[in-house]
Order: C-alpha cells, then structure tokens, then sequence
C-alpha cells in the first residue's frame, strides 16, 4: 500500500503546482460541479459537452498543472467518444475535437478495479503490461471508447491484488486519440505516465 501513498504525494505535488497568486486562482465550483456530474450520470452527452468545454475555456496552458481542468478535461473526451459511439460526431469531427487535449494530463472519477468486469471499470490488459478500461453506456449497449494506460512505475502492475474491488482513480497524459470501428464507432485512446491511487485508503487514513 505504500506505493499508493507515494504515487498520490507526487500527484498532489504535480497538480497542486500553481504560480497563480490566491486572488487570481481559477477553480470550479461545487455548484458548477454538480450541475455537470448531473448531466453526465443522466448521460445528457450533448449538455455535458458544451458545458464542460465551457468549464475548461476558465483555464489556460499555464493552468495545465491544476486538478480542476485535468478532471473536467477528462469529462469533456469522455462526452465527446459518447456522441461519437451514439454517432452524432463520425470519426473524424470526433478526433479533430479532442486532438488539441494530447500531451495533456487528465483525472478519471473513481472507478472499480475489477479483473472480472466489463465495461466501465479498470482491468489489466491481457499482457498484463498496462490498464485498460472500456466505457459503454450504463445499458452497455454503445461503446464509447476504448482506455489503454501505459503505468509511470510497471512494478506497481506486478501485484494488484491490494485494489481489486475498490474504487481507484487514475492519473495520467493523453499520448494518443484515435477512432476506430464501422458499425459501432469509438475513440481509442492511450494514456502515459499513470499513477494510481485508493481513495477509500486516503479516507481511512484521514480517519473517516
């Protein structure tokens, strides 16, 4: 468990680096949080998109560091692979939306790590050398993309057994954005660079 609290110290250190002054900090507010995370448990793809864009055009490059538009940026691709799985954007408009976000870090929501499960949940790949997650609708009946995450530290892959079952979260960079499929179209994306850490073990640690 202690590579879990080594990978969050240095991920709190990374997003919470910001030359910003107090005044002129930008962030998101739990109002404006739980105006988006209703839409997006809803699976209003449409309202989600435009409002997590708008969201993000808070923050600029130099905000890249900061956990708010790693998190939301996230939400915004995630909106994006719906549409294209429900085919309102083809391959193409889809990629051409979220290509300006590779190279930049994004922050899951809290998943299950499950070597059994799915759809929406995180999994070793078959060669059991990175993570890989599939997002579908919550009917599981539309793919919306297809997660690969190449690790910072491939040891922490040698033994997972510590977070199967709990809910995890992943941080990572986009290294690639691509389309594939005919008769159900997706976004295959690789992520670089992940950390991983057990919110439940924070909270336990926090005495909650």
């Amino acid at each position: 468990m202690k590579r879990f609290k080594l990978f969050a110290i240095a991920l709190l250190c990374l997003i919470s680096l910001s030359i910003y002054s107090q005044e002129n900090k930008k962030e998101i507010t739990g109002e404006e949080w739980d105006k988006l995370i209703q839409l997006l448990s809803t699976e209003k793809w449409n309202d989600a998109e435009k409002l997590s864009l708008k969201y993000l055009n808070k923050f600029n490059d130099k905000d890249d560091s900061l956990a708010d538009p790693a998190i939301v940026r996230y939400m915004y691709i995630r909106c994006v692979a719906a549409k294209l799985g429900n085919k309102v954007y083809d391959k193409d408009e889809a990629v051409k939306k979220v290509a300006k976000y590779i190279g930049k870090p994004i922050i899951t929501p809290p998943r299950t790590f499950n070597q059994e499960c799915m759809f929406n949940c995180i999994r070793l790949t078959e060669d059991k050398k990175c993570m890989y997650s599939c997002s579908a609708n919550d009917l599981h009946t539309v793919i919306h993309d297809f997660e690969r995450y190449e690790m910072a530290d491939t040891t922490f892959l040698d033994d997972v057994s510590a977070i199967e079952g709990k809910d995890i979260r992943i941080a990572a960079f986009v290294k690639t954005i691509e389309a594939g499929g005919f008769t159900m179209p997706r976004l295959e994306i690789v992520f670089d660079k992940t950390f991983v850490w057990d919110e439940g073990e924070e909270e336990d640690d926090d005495g909650e």
